[in-house]
């Protein structure tokens, strides 16, 4: 006995998905767990629907209720403006509002020697004690060493992964104290495709990070040892280390599109807004994820080095 059919009007959708899912363009799921189904269009092109308070992204399309159930393979359709699952769904896309990630508003941005200390307000303000125990503990410690201050004598990551992130998050982050972009490049290669997951540690730091260096790039073009358009170019080499959806993300954050609480966070920190603000943003994107948001926090902050006084 057939499954009745479910129609959902989508109220939001990223503007990348919404360019993507034209009529006549099809796909299958690529993936399904509890907080997104992923869709791979036959381009090429991935965009998932996650659930009504999930972060918005250029590629999410956001469902109404609990997500539904389906099998990986499963095909789909566009026809006019609805996607038809082959499981019997259909989303309505007419009513759908498109979202885009607003751009660093360059002529707000404050002075850049003003960065370290607004950074450290923003952390002195803020605890990780209820947040994951994963890379965003290392924030602190990345803090101290753009402070040239000796690391607490009790951190150490617990366990083996952790430990071997720090050891490359550690020499990214001095790279970045002497604005070495192509030691920092060596330096993260080690990151990519680290952990388990759809989008694994190290390519969560990795985009924080990626995406910090685009966004500095924004706010300050005449700072050329950043180099963003070259970051791209470097993900695509490295695309077969990782899985598809988590190289899509990584390549994004390069190119500049964020999910929404850091695309607030890295705009709220570089422009004159009340460290409540920052801070607000910061509270919302730690809660992305298990520990993805925290990872992309820390290659955030980790990034922000690029900015403090030239080590010596």
């Amino acid at each position: 006995m057939g499954l009745d059919p479910i129609s959902r009007k989508i109220p939001i959708i990223g503007k990348a998905a919404n360019f993507w899912l034209t009529h006549g363009r099809g796909g299958k799921v690529l993936a399904a767990v509890n907080h997104a189904i992923y869709l791979l269009t036959e381009a090429g092109d991935l965009v998932w629907l996650a659930s009504a308070d999930s972060p918005m992204h250029r590629r999410c399309v956001r469902w109404p209720d609990p997500l539904p159930e389906v099998t990986v393979d499963t095909l789909f359709r566009v026809q006019d403006r609805s996607i038809d699952l082959a499981s019997g769904i259909k989303l309505e896309l007419s009513p759908s509002k498109v979202w885009e990630a607003p751009s660093v508003p360059v002529q707000e941005v404050i002075d850049l020697d003003i960065l370290p200390y607004k950074l450290s307000a923003v952390f002195e303000t803020f605890s990780f004690q209820e947040s994951p125990l994963d890379v965003g503990l290392f924030i602190r410690s990345v803090l101290q060493i753009a402070r040239n201050e000796q690391l607490d004598t009790d951190f150490m990551p617990e366990d083996a992964l952790s430990r071997r992130v720090w050891t490359a998050v550690e020499r990214i982050a001095r790279a970045c104290l002497h604005r070495d972009l192509s030691e920092l490049l060596k330096e993260t290669e080690p990151l990519i495709g680290l952990g388990e997951g759809l989008t694994p540690t190290g390519d969560d730091f990795l985009g924080g990070l990626f995406f910090a260096i685009f966004i500095l790039s924004c706010s300050d073009p005449t700072i050329h040892y950043y180099g963003p358009a070259n970051l791209p170019e470097w993900v695509d080499k490295h695309r077969s280390r990782t899985n598809q959806i988590s190289f899509a993300l990584l390549k994004d954050n390069a190119s500049g599109h964020a999910l929404e609480p850091l695309n607030r966070f890295g705009i709220a920190l570089l422009t004159d807004g009340l460290v409540e603000n920052v801070t607000s943003a910061v509270v919302d994107l730690v809660k992305v994820g298990h520990s993805t948001g925290c990872n992309l926090l820390a290659g955030f902050v980790t990034g922000m080095l690029l900015v403090y006084p030239k080590s010596g």
